[in-house]
């Protein structure tokens, strides 16, 4: 065989037997080298473990597995197969590379609800691509915005007929206040005393709205760190809660076409 053989030199270099494989070895000697450093130790441990092949090809199995049972009895879509394929492909590379069950299971739903809904879902791919950068603390107040700010009756008709169905800002300045608090709660923060700082939802809502999944409101100017926010979900931030399978009042109205 060629010494200049691409492909051998890459299978040397990275695709060695586990016996083989150096990480165990170095995690070893640095056991014996800081036998008081057990804890980081054992964290690299497991991310060694993580990085071997027999451990990739499991998390592969597992994900191609599950969105096999997720998609079994479906017989149409009106989703992109080329989209879907580079969803598929996409979620499958970073569940193995993260070992994250909890967002193993959102990329398989989202998939799934993908193919079976009765509109064409466009760019599968970058809500795989946003799910893969949402913490969970951004998860949960994403559903708290859901809870608070998106409510059956929010949309009502203008008053010349023929107009379309708006939802008036007051709508959402009025529950700031109930936003708050129902985030800080999420985030377990003590909210008792009233004075627990507004600034950690009010970071995470920012960050929702970085990823375009929702949208501040301008209620008035902000006394630090006292003062109540307002955020609203966006059309984007609709449509993943509802791929992830949450029940989303409004979605009609949002979403049209």
């Amino acid at each position: 065989m060629p010494i200049d053989d691409p492909k051998a030199a890459f299978e040397k270099e990275y695709m060695q037997p586990e016996g083989r494989s150096p990480l165990p070895l170095t995690v070893f000697v640095g056991k014996l080298a800081f036998p008081k450093a057990a804890l980081p130790l054992e964290i690299f441990r497991k991310v060694a473990d993580r990085l071997s092949r027999p451990s990739v090809e499991e998390r592969l199995q597992a994900i191609w597995d599950m969105l096999v049972m997720e998609t079994e009895h479906l017989e149409t879509t009106k989703a992109a197969p080329e989209d879907v394929a580079e969803a598929i492909q996409l979620a499958m590379r970073r569940d193995a590379e993260e070992f994250n069950d909890k967002k193993r299971d959102r990329y398989v739903r989202l998939i799934g609800n993908a193919l079976r809904s009765e509109t064409q879902i466009q760019d599968v791919a970058s809500f795989v691509q946003t799910v893969e950068q949402l913490n969970e603390r951004d998860v949960t107040v994403l559903k708290v915005l859901n809870k608070v700010m998106n409510k059956d009756g929010d949309w009502r008709p203008a008053p010349n007929p023929g107009d379309v169905m708006k939802v008036h800002p007051n709508t959402f300045t009025q529950r700031s206040q109930e936003l708050t608090v129902q985030v800080a709660m999420a985030l377990e923060q003590k909210t008792e005393s009233n004075l627990y700082s507004r600034e950690e939802g009010y970071g995470v809502c920012n960050r929702l709205q970085a990823f375009g999944l929702a949208h501040e409101i301008e209620s008035q100017t902000r006394e630090l760190p006292l003062t109540n926010y307002c955020f609203r979900l966006s059309t984007y931030g609709i449509r993943l809660l509802t791929l992830l399978g949450e029940d989303v009042p409004n979605f009609d109205k949002y979403c049209k076409g």
